[in-house]
C-alpha cells in the first residue's frame, strides 16, 4: 500500500546543472528534503523531487546552479492528460452504457424439448408476445407467458422461460394425447417424487395443489373427487393430468486416492476336481498354489441332470502395485454418468451443483442436480 502511494504522489524528475553539484544535495540535506534515484549526467545531476520539494529547493538554489524540471510523474499528471482528452471520457461513458443496454436484454432464444412443430409453433407464439432479440428483460413476464402459451397452442402442455445473461432458454413439453379407451375406474394422481409445481394440465379431476407450492412424494396433486353443488356426495372420477415440477436428485460417491493394479505375469496353474452331489473329488496332484498374489477363473461343466459337475480352477499369477487415481477425470466421469442417469429418467437437467471433500485417503464427491420433471403419477383411491 505504501509503494502505491508513493508511485500516486505527484514527483518531478530534475536536473540539477552547474560546477559542484553536490552543493545541491548538501543543501537538500540540510533542509530535511528526501532525494530520490541520483544519478550523474554530462552537465551534472539528475534526480526525482516532490512537488514540494522542487518549490522549496528553486528558491534555495546554491550560488551558480540551475534546477530544470525534465518530468512530471504520479496521478495529477495522469488525471490532467485524462480531463483534456474529452473524447476519451465521452467514449468510455457511452461504451458503458452500451455494455449496460446490451446486458439488459434478450439477444438469443433457445428453445428445447417438445416436438420440432412444437418448437417452430412456440418461436412463433413468442415473437408475437414480443420475446425476440433486443428484448429489455424487465419486459419479460414468465408466468403471463406460460399461462397464455398453453391456451394458445394446442399441443402445449408446459412451457418455461429462463434467464441467463443475453440468453432467454425456452423449455417445453408436448401434450400426452389421452389413451382411446379412458379408464373409469376411481383414481388419484399423486406426486412420485417431492418438488416445487412449476405448471400441470388437468385432463379429469380437480386440482389440488397450486403452482409454485412444495409437495411431498405420495401427496394428492389430481383428486378423483370432484365436488358437486347439485348433489351431497362429491362425484368420483379417474383423475388424469400431468404436473411438471423443479426436484432436486443427489448422489454421493467416494473417490479412492489410490487403487490395486493388478498385471498378470504369465504364469498359470489349473486344478481339475469334480463334485458329487456336495462331495469334491480333486484329480491334481499338487493343488497347493504358491503365487503370493492371483486371480481366480472357473469353469464348469455338469453332466446332463446327473448330480455331477467337473470344475477347472485357473489361478494366474498377477503383479499388484498402487497407483494414484486422477480424483477429477474420476470426479468428471462420475458426473457425466449422473447427467446421463437423469436423461434416462425423461427429466430435464437444469442445474448440477458438487462440492467435494478430501477424507485423507479419499475424495467424497457430492452432486446435487436441479431437474424439470413430470412428477405425475395415477394411482387408485
Amino acid at each position: 500500500m505504501q509503494d502505491l502511494r508513493q508511485k500516486l504522489k505527484s514527483t518531478f524528475t530534475v536536473d540539477i546543472i552547474g560546477e559542484r553539484p553536490e552543493r545541491f544535495l548538501n543543501a537538500a540535506a540540510a533542509k530535511g528534503i528526501y532525494i530520490s534515484e541520483a544519478r550523474p549526467t554530462e552537465g551534472g545531476l539528475r534526480l526525482r523531487l516532490s512537488r514540494a520539494a522542487c518549490r522549496i529547493m528553486e528558491t534555495e538554489l546554491p550560488e551558480g546552479l540551475v534546477m530544470e524540471r525534465v518530468r512530471e510523474h504520479g496521478a495529477p499528471r495522469l488525471l490532467r492528460g485524462i480531463k483534456k482528452r474529452y473524447l476519451l471520457i465521452f467514449g468510455a461513458a457511452a461504451l458503458a452504457a452500451a455494455f449496460w443496454g446490451f446486458s439488459s436484454a434478450v439477444w438469443r432464444v433457445e428453445i428445447s424439448g417438445g416436438t420440432p412443430k412444437l418448437r417452430e409453433e412456440t418461436a412463433e407464439f413468442l415473437n408475437e408476445k414480443g420475446l425476440a432479440a433486443g428484448t429489455l428483460k424487465r419486459n419479460i413476464d414468465q408466468n403471463a407467458l406460460k399461462r397464455e402459451a398453453i391456451l394458445s397452442i394446442d399441443d402445449m402442455m408446459w412451457l418455461w422461460v429462463d434467464l441467463k445473461g443475453t440468453t432467454a432458454h425456452v423449455r417445453v413439453a408436448a401434450r400426452s394425447l389421452p389413451p382411446e379407451k379412458l379408464p373409469t375406474e376411481p383414481a388419484n394422481v399423486v406426486a412420485r417424487e417431492t418438488g416445487v409445481v412449476e405448471g400441470m394440465t388437468v385432463l379429469d379431476g380437480v386440482a389440488a395443489v397450486g403452482e409454485m407450492e412444495t409437495v411431498e412424494k405420495g401427496q394428492v396433486l389430481i383428486s378423483g373427487l370432484i365436488p358437486s353443488e347439485r348433489i351431497e356426495e362429491p362425484i368420483i372420477r379417474h383423475a388424469r393430468g400431468s404436473v411438471m415440477a423443479r426436484v432436486w436428485r443427489e448422489k454421493n460417491v467416494i473417490i479412492p486416492k489410490t487403487r490395486e493394479k493388478r498385471t498378470p505375469t504369465g504364469e498359470s496353474k489349473k486344478i481339475r476336481s469334480v463334485k458329487i452331489k456336495k462331495f469334491i473329488v480333486n484329480f491334481s496332484i499338487n493343488s497347493s498354489i504358491l503365487y503370493p498374489k492371483y486371480d481366480r477363473i472357473r469353469t464348469k461343466y455338469k453332466l446332463g441332470s446327473l448330480p455331477v459337475e467337473f470344475i477347472t480352477d485357473e489361478y494366474a499369477e498377477v503383479n499388484v502395485e498402487t497407483e494414484d487415481v486422477d480424483t477429477e477425470a474420476e470426479a468428471a466421469r462420475i458426473r457425466a454418468e449422473f447427467e446421463k442417469e437423469i436423461e434416462r429418467s425423461g427429466a430435464q437437467l437444469v442445474k448440477l451443483d458438487e462440492e467435494r471433500v478430501d477424507r485423507g485417503g479419499s475424495v467424497e464427491l457430492r452432486m446435487t442436480a436441479e431437474c424439470l420433471t413430470d412428477i405425475a403419477a395415477e394411482t387408485p383411491m
